[in-house]
C-alpha cells in the first residue's frame, strides 16, 4: 500500500503509531512497534505483555512491510526517533512525539 499523495498519515493513525511507540520507548526498535501494531503473537510480544497495548492489533489487516514504512515516515517526520543502545536501535519519541502522547 502506498501512503497517499500528501505523503502525511490521517492524524488518526500517528495518534495510534505513538501510543503503541509509548509501551517500548528506549525498550525495542521499530519492528517491534509494527508487531504491536500488527497484532503479532511473537513470543517476544507476549512475553513483554505487549498485547495488552490499547492498540495492538489496529493495523492487523495490513502487512508488516506497509506497517514498517508507517513507522519509517513517523521517524522522517520527527514524531519518532531511533537512539543506540549498544548496537540495538531503540525507538524514542521526539519533543513532538512526545507532546501528541502526553495529550
Amino acid at each position: 500500500m502506498m501512503l497517499p499523495n500528501t505523503n502525511r498519515l490521517p492524524d488518526d493513525e500517528i495518534k495510534v503509531i505513538v501510543r503503541a511507540a509509548d509501551e517500548i520507548i528506549a525498550r525495542g526498535g521499530r519492528t517491534l512497534l509494527a508487531k504491536i501494531l500488527k497484532g503479532s503473537r511473537e513470543k517476544k510480544v507476549l512475553e513483554l505483555e505487549l498485547d495488552k497495548c490499547p492498540v495492538y492489533g489496529y493495523f492487523k489487516a495490513e502487512k508488516l512491510d506497509g506497517i514498517i514504512r508507517k513507522v519509517d515516515w513517523m521517524i522522517e517526520h520527527d514524531f519518532l526517533d531511533i537512539e543506540y543502545s549498544g548496537k540495538l536501535p531503540m525507538i524514542v519519541f521526539t519533543e513532538r512525539g512526545w507532546l501528541i502522547q502526553s495529550d
